[in-house]
């Protein structure tokens, strides 16, 4: 094939090659996309996931901790003023509850006091001494902390705002949220499922409504249980309290007691209340529980452990943060962040790879296909030219010769010499069609096989007089060095034919060789007998030794500018060898060519 066929050949596949890679790279990177746009949308919709999991358990904390809060504030709400007054021995006394530092009450006018204090009773309701002076101690640092308050007024006057500003503190958290109730109505009528739970609207829309859910609540059970109480208490004394004639109830001292409220007091968690008695003047007092925030908010996060184990409380005045706790002003902080799991990054996956891999299987059979076919071409461009050039040369013998031996132009004395180089050229006529037509047949696979056992110097003595026909006309002589007892088992025309072409090699190419010799010698190696073929001639180059086992390997060129042959004899040679279970092979050599047939041994017999 002409070099611009060759080119353009190669360039079609080139860019067919090209073509399908942009395709496969163009479906690659779609892939890819679609496939980093879906684990996008999948990281997305499992944060969101997470978030509302986080929303949920939020509120499920709240819930929960208010409802301990309310507790505690309830149970302070439910003693009655008297438990606070001096005179009496106070179920304080004996109050142990950690989340309490001390109960106190200031009348309008007075000082602190504190029931908790009452040495007097301390004694019968079992006190130790030693709790009455921490309670003393505790006392004295309350007072500390309202002389160093830098509101304002006397210990009544700060006490008395700090209780009104909780209760305006209170009346300002929100018991209803029906914007956000609204909006989530109509989330719900367009979004179900959890996508309308994964909505970030919808989870705070949720929060600010059980805010304010738990707050009217709060408020309600307060409220009810404060009612309740009170009505039960006036029950009592006006049944403790003897009837006037008639029947009629006579007056008795009225006592109004606001709810007790949380506020902040000089960086203190205090709970305050407002009475005012009427017996027969009115006087005033703030009742109040000065808590221990630690303790507090230990036992509201131990409600919590399960749902939020990271949490905590810090101190605030926010009175609408959905986040904060209706019965205490703590503000609830998670200190965890909506994590969602990791998500495999986009990756090629396996019908794609085997598409990449398939494609490229498909372009290098494709290449080594046109490379096979091209070079095949080639190969048989190359041996019809060799086989032209070689038939051309003894043809124009024959008939020059025939010509002149039929005209008599040819002396008698020169007859002979006349004869025997067509005889001459005849043989090698024969062989070349010989060497063809046995490649010819395995290559289809119709060569047939007739191996046998054979004793190496019977089999290599019955050729000898072949061999040396062949290199007496380059003027070569044939040495052999074969030890007796040494088995073969071939095809005993296949030895011939492969050595035969070896003995035509060097007589071809090492007919100037010093000493004129060429020498065949066999010998045992393992399981295989060796017969090398080596010559004194020139010898062949490394690099052509590989080479010159490839069928047609001569071009016309070469076929013209060195000995006869078409370069099929090696090639025919080794497969030959290799189809009898042996190799042939082309071994270095100090001088000239050398040649290592193995065939398969027998043990002596």
């Amino acid at each position: 094939m002409r070099a611009r066929g060759i080119f353009w050949v190669w360039t079609a596949l080139g860019l067919c090659a090209v073509t399908v890679f942009g395709a496969m790279t163009w479906l690659t990177r779609n892939v890819l996309a679609a496939e980093r746009e879906r684990a996008t949308a999948r990281h997305e919709r499992a944060l969101a996931e997470a978030r509302a999991d986080l929303e949920e358990r939020t509120r499920l904390a709240l819930w929960r901790m208010d409802a301990l809060g309310a507790a505690v504030v309830l149970r302070e709400n439910l003693h009655p003023a008297a438990h606070y007054e001096l005179l009496t021995q106070s179920p304080f006394l004996t109050s142990s509850d950690p989340e309490v530092f001390l109960h106190f009450q200031i009348q309008q006018g007075g000082g602190l006091a504190s029931p908790e204090l009452d040495e007097h009773n301390a004694k019968e309701a079992g006190v130790d001494a030693k709790i009455i002076e921490e309670r003393k101690e505790r006392m004295k640092h309350l007072r500390v902390l309202l002389s160093a308050n830098p509101l304002p007024g006397d210990e009544w006057t700060q006490l008395n705002c700090a209780a009104l500003h909780g209760e305006t503190t209170w009346n300002s958290v929100p018991k209803d949220a029906p914007k956000e109730q609204e909006r989530n109505r109509q989330l719900r009528d367009t979004i179900s499922g959890d996508e309308l739970r994964q909505q970030a609207a919808y989870q705070s829309y949720n929060n600010t409504g059980e805010y304010a859910k738990r707050a009217k609540a709060v408020a309600k059970n307060l409220d009810q249980a404060t009612d309740n109480y009170t009505r039960n208490q006036q029950q009592e004394i006006q049944l403790a309290q003897p009837q006037a004639p008639g029947g009629m109830i006579p007056s008795t001292a009225s006592t109004d007691i606001t709810p007790m409220r949380c506020v902040w007091l000089g960086g203190e968690l205090l709970l305050l209340r407002q009475v005012s008695k009427r017996s027969p003047a009115m006087t005033k007092a703030v009742q109040g529980v000065w808590l221990n925030p630690k303790a507090l908010k230990e036992q509201l996060l131990a409600e919590v452990a399960d749902l939020l184990p990271r949490a905590a409380l810090t101190p605030t005045e926010e009175a609408k943060n959905p986040l904060a706790l209706v019965s205490f002003p703590f503000l609830l902080e998670r200190n965890e962040a909506a994590v969602a799991p990791l998500v495999e990054a986009a990756r090629i996956g396996a019908p794609l790879i085997i598409g990449w891999v398939a494609v490229l299987l498909a372009v290098l059979a494709t290449s080594l296909l046109v490379r096979g076919v091209m070079r095949l071409s080639e190969r048989r461009a190359s041996f019809v030219s060799a086989v032209t050039h070689e038939l051309r040369t003894p043809l124009t013998t024959f008939r020059l010769y025939s010509d002149m031996l039929e005209t008599g132009a040819v002396k008698e004395e020169k007859r002979g010499h006349y004869l025997r180089v067509l005889s001459r050229e005849a043989d090698r006529l024969s062989h070349l069609v010989e060497n063809v037509l046995a490649f010819s047949r395995i290559e289809r696979g119709n060569a047939r096989s007739n191996v046998r056992d054979a004793d190496a110097a019977e089999l290599l003595g019955g050729m000898r007089e072949r061999f040396e026909s062949r290199l007496a006309t380059a003027g070569l002589a044939l040495e052999m060095e074969i030890p007796s007892g040494v088995r073969v088992r071939a095809d005993i025309a296949a030895v011939e034919h492969i050595l035969f072409n070896l003995i035509d090699n060097a007589a071809k190419y090492a007919a100037a060789g010093d000493p004129p010799v060429v020498a065949i010698s066999a010998k045992q190696a393992g399981r295989f007998v060796e017969i090398t073929v080596r010559d004194h001639g020139p010898g062949i180059a490394a690099p052509e030794r590989g080479r010159i086992f490839q069928a047609f390997h001569k071009s016309a060129r070469e076929a013209a500018e060195t000995q006869p042959g078409v370069g099929l004899g090696l090639a025919l040679s080794r497969r030959l060898a290799r189809a009898a279970g042996g190799d042939l092979k082309c071994a270095s050599s100090a001088s000239g060519a050398c040649f290592i047939l193995s065939l398969p041994s027998l043990p002596p017999g």
